[in-house]
């Protein structure tokens, strides 16, 4: 499946790295702190940076439906990034459209290297 309940197609946008966010798609604790807070800038920069997502690139955060990109495009504000945006309709907006490409496959932290 997606990850998702309400979202039947599997896959992600093609081209994408991977940059997860949690244990599952309704997760964010590799952003947090056990109290709920942001996690520090140099413990978020190590965890992208080992994903190949660095300051200097275009980033454009997406997820299923575009609450946990926007947190992660926040925190990419706070932390000084420049160049990032959020794609808001996510992976329920771009896999509803069978002209978008789709990657299918193994992902994680590896494939985006």
């Amino acid at each position: 499946t997606s990850g998702y309940s309400y979202i039947k197609p599997k896959g992600e946008i093609a081209g994408a790295r991977w940059g997860h966010a949690g244990s599952d798609s309704t997760h964010m604790e590799d952003f947090h702190n056990p109290d709920g807070t942001m996690r520090s800038a140099d413990d978020i920069t190590a965890m992208w940076k080992a994903w190949n997502i660095k300051p200097e690139q275009q980033v454009s955060f997406y997820c299923g439906t575009g609450w946990r990109a926007s947190e992660t495009f926040m925190y990419a504000r706070a932390m000084g990034w420049k160049n990032v945006s959020v794609y808001d309709g996510g992976w329920y907006e771009w896999s509803s459209d069978p002209k978008n490409p789709v990657a299918t496959g193994e992902r994680g932290p590896d494939s985006s290297k």
